[in-house]
């Protein structure tokens, strides 16, 4: 045992001898290769430093004499003196380079030698050769040499040549040693490292081997005990064996055998023991589980794995309407059960022991069906394997009787019975998903607002009822159709063909909502508008978007004069939503200062003098930039916005006109639009502006369309008397385009009349228009009207309206409309 031991130490020992040993002669090998890489890093070092610019310096010195040579030469021929400036360049760059190579190369003798050889073949060669030729080529013209003196200089250049030469030679056998030596240095440091590498191959061998010799033994014995430990085998002791670290683990392995085996043996004791407590508990808790089971107002079946259902409580017999007993046995493809969109379920297509939580309906053999909330689960055996299926449900058909109402009151119109917004929305969404092309008809009564005013609500819903009825008997059983609110339905057309086919389909729409309805003792007939919108795969619109887009093709149907269809398209809803916008930026137009007033003269024909100016309202959009009235004005008269941007104008105009005064002589026509001659605060509002501003009463003129006087002529004529009492004048604009007589005219508090400029236009042209403006102007100077003829733009017209007694004009011959800075610097007034 003793000598075991002594065994078991000489390993590590042998071991940790072996990687001293490593240890040093890796050091002794890495110091080498050091410095044989310090050495080769030194020889680079000077070759780069030294060397090869030594060899470059006397590359370029044997290129300096041979130029001083060549340029003597070329003085001798041409007798030019810039050949002795550039010998004297090249001599001085040949005294630095020879300078440099005496830095460069202080330590090589040889070179230093050799160098001096050089610069004193250069001298001999200057002082017998060069300075005597150069002193005789002094004279004029080039000087021819002798072949005496040519063969005595030719002499000397060849040696100091052969002197540059060696140099040469020697600096170039300067830079091989020094390659050689960095060469020599840089394979030994190689062969170095590799005997360091080899070195420890060999002792990493050796250490493995000496390892595999002491080891493999005594460690085959342990790992054997352990496997038998590990498989349950712990009958055997462990014996120890093998160096000491082997032995400690061989001594722990045993006392692991053998705490193993007492808590094994305490644990089958314990199992017993647990065992018999569990067969009584679970006896217990089945009969538990049983009563609870049976006490359950939720039915409970269990379904084995072949569809065949083994128990069922109480509650799923009354559930089913099936005694016990008919349960038990049946196979659950035998009962009809149904999904919630309708579709029949066939559960052997299922796996029945997939945990499910769904809604089912299911037909009873009474005939009467039930809705149930079932979830299904997976029961498992002992091995934690499921085998069988636990169902439970619950009836809630009185529940889903409840909902399927609430759903219809939350997806229905209860007015007409039809789809509300929400459903139609859902449909739209739903054939957007599935890619099926589907037209939206948006359907919109004509002047519905006036029944509703003049009969009253009850007619006005008797009327959306019978609209409701006809669109539904006019349209096939698959499309939809819904009341979106108001007077507004929608239907919606699946597979709806091309235009031609959905124009028609508009038309029968149209004409089945025009039959005649009689309610309480009425016969009504109405009109509708029809906005169409096609979809189809790959639309990306939304429901809403559908929606807005068919509502924008209805206006444009109305637009038309109602009665009609319109399909929408792109430019379309530019349209409209530049209308939208320009409606809502019109709104703060005023308060961000983007409107102002131009002003148009009216010329006194007789005289040429300007009389009057229009005051006309323009608008600078900060993105748009100029709008023009003829198309923001519309948008401010459909809203309440005239009034706004009416009373804004006219504030602004007097206050500007009557701040000229007296300068500016002039009366100011401003323009009252229909909804203004209807504003209750039309006449505070003139008052209070003739307070606030310098404008005398008599210099302000509100000129009013003949289209709005003839709306309601009695009503007109009260306004016009109320603003007449505060002094100002009144003009009738636009005439000729209504249908008011002379009679009429007569009775209104009127001063002048405008003569359309629709009549002004072909009047050179025209002897029909030439009477009918002369009979206007007559008949207004007959009940004392002043006349202005409005779109003047030739001379020729003017001349004729002068001709004929029309008092004043105005249009772009006379000026355009322009600012109130131009109108003051024009001259015009």
């Amino acid at each position: 045992m003793a000598w075991r031991r002594r065994r078991r130490l000489s390993l590590l020992g042998r071991i940790y001898a072996l990687a001293a040993a490593l240890i040093v002669v890796s050091a002794v090998i890495t110091g080498g290769t050091f410095a044989l890489r310090q050495r080769v890093e030194d020889s680079t070092t000077y070759l780069i430093t030294r060397v090869v610019p030594a060899q470059n310096d006397t590359a370029s010195l044997i290129t300096a004499y041979a130029q001083q040579e060549s340029r003597v030469r070329a003085f001798l021929l041409t007798d030019d003196r810039s050949f002795i400036h550039a010998y004297e360049a090249d001599q001085a760059s040949a005294a630095d380079i020879e300078a440099r190579l005496r830095r460069l190369l202080a330590d090589d003798t040889a070179v230093q030698e050799l160098l001096g050889q050089v610069i004193k073949a250069a001298e001999t060669w200057r002082d017998q050769s060069v300075n005597p030729l150069l002193n005789r080529g002094a004279g004029p013209g080039p000087s021819d040499l002798s072949q005496t003196e040519q063969r005595a200089e030719e002499q000397l250049a060849n040696e100091l040549r052969d002197r540059l030469n060696e140099l040469h030679a020697r600096v170039d056998e300067l830079a091989r040693s020094e390659e050689n030596r960095a060469a020599a240095a840089r394979a030994a440091a190689n062969w170095l490292t590799l005997a360091l590498v080899m070195a420890g191959l060999i002792a990493s061998a050796g250490a493995i081997l000496t390892l595999h010799l002491s080891l493999r033994r005594p460690l085959r014995t342990l790992l054997s005990h352990v496997n038998e430990v590990s498989q349950g085998n712990l009958d055997r002791p462990v014996e120890e064996d093998g160096p000491s670290e082997l032995a400690t683990v061989a001594r722990a392995v045993e006392s692991m055998r053998r705490r193993i085996l007492g808590e094994t043996r305490h644990i089958a004791r314990m199992q017993e023991e647990l065992a018999r407590h569990e067969k009584a508990e679970r006896h217990r808790a089945e009969q538990d589980y049983a009563t609870v089971v049976d006490a359950l107002d939720e039915g409970v079946i269990v379904v084995g794995p072949q569809h065949v259902i083994e128990s069922a409580n109480p509650a799923a017999q009354r559930i089913l309407g099936v005694p016990g007993p008919e349960i038990v046995g049946t196979r659950l493809t035998s009962w009809r059960m149904f999904d919630e969109h309708g579709e029949k379920l066939q559960p052997q297509d299922r796996d029945p022991l997939q945990v499910t939580s769904e809604v089912l309906r299911l037909e009873r053999k009474d005939g009467r069906s039930v809705w149930l909330a079932v979830t299904s689960r997976a029961l498992t055996n002992a091995e934690d394997v499921p085998t069988k299926t636990v169902m439970s449900f619950t009836d809630i058909t009185d529940q889903r009787a409840v909902q399927n109402r609430l759903e219809h009151e939350a997806t229905h119109d209860p007015l007409t019975g039809l789809a509300n917004r929400t459903l139609v929305l859902r449909h739209l969404e739903q054939a957007r998903r599935r890619g099926r092309p589907t037209a939206v008809l948006f359907l919109d009564l004509d002047n519905f607002k006036l029944i509703n005013d003049s009969l009253g609500h009850g007619v006005g819903d008797d009327v959306l009822r019978h609209v409701g009825l006809q669109l539904v008997r006019s349209t096939p059983p698959d499309d939809l159709v819904g009341r979106l609110g108001g007077d507004e339905f929608v239907v919606l057309a699946h597979d709806p063909g091309d235009r031609e086919d959905l124009g028609e389909r508009c038309a029968r729409l149209l004409d089945s909502v025009a039959e005649p309805l009689r309610t309480q003792g009425r016969l009504l007939h109405v009109a509708g508008s029809i906005g169409v919108v096609v979809f189809g795969p790959g639309d990306d619109r939304t429901g809403q978007d559908l929606l807005r887009d068919a509502d924008v093709a209805m206006y444009q149907a109305k637009s038309r004069g109602g009665g009609c269809h319109a399909f929408f398209d792109v430019g379309l809803r530019k349209r409209v939503q530049r209308h939208m916008d320009l409606e809502q930026d019109l709104r703060h137009a005023a308060r961000l200062d983007q409107l102002w007033v131009a002003y148009q003269p009216v010329a006194e024909l007789s005289t040429g003098r300007t009389v009057a100016v229009e005051g006309l309202l323009r608008w600078q959009h900060p993105v748009h930039g100029a709008v023009s009235p003829g198309e923001f004005i519309p948008v401010a008269e459909e809203t309440d916005l005239i009034n706004r941007i009416g009373a804004h104008m006219l504030r602004t105009a007097t206050g500007q006109i009557g701040a000229e005064r007296p300068g500016l002589d002039v009366v100011l026509n401003a323009n009252l639009s229909p909804r203004q001659l209807d504003d209750p605060g039309l006449h505070a509002l003139v008052q209070g502006t003739l307070t606030d501003s310098a404008l005398p009463a008599g210099d302000l003129c509100l000129e009013v369309t003949e289209e709005a006087i003839m709306r309601d002529p009695t009503a007109a004529a009260r306004v016009l008397n109320s603003l007449r009492e505060l002094g100002i004048s009144l003009a009738i604009d636009d005439f000729g385009t209504g249908y008011s007589s002379l009679a009429q005219l007569r009775r209104l508090p009127l001063d002048i009349l405008k003569i359309d400029r629709s009549f002004i236009t072909d009047l050179p042209e025209s002897g029909e228009l030439r009477v009918i403006v002369s009979s206007i102007i007559t008949m207004a100077h007959a009940i004392g009207l002043a006349v202005v003829a409005e779109g003047v733009e030739t001379a020729q017209q003017l001349d004729l309206l002068r001709d004929i007694g029309c008092d004043h004009a105005q249009g772009y011959y006379l000026s355009k409309p322009v600012p109130l800075d131009e109108l003051l610097t024009s001259g015009l007034t």
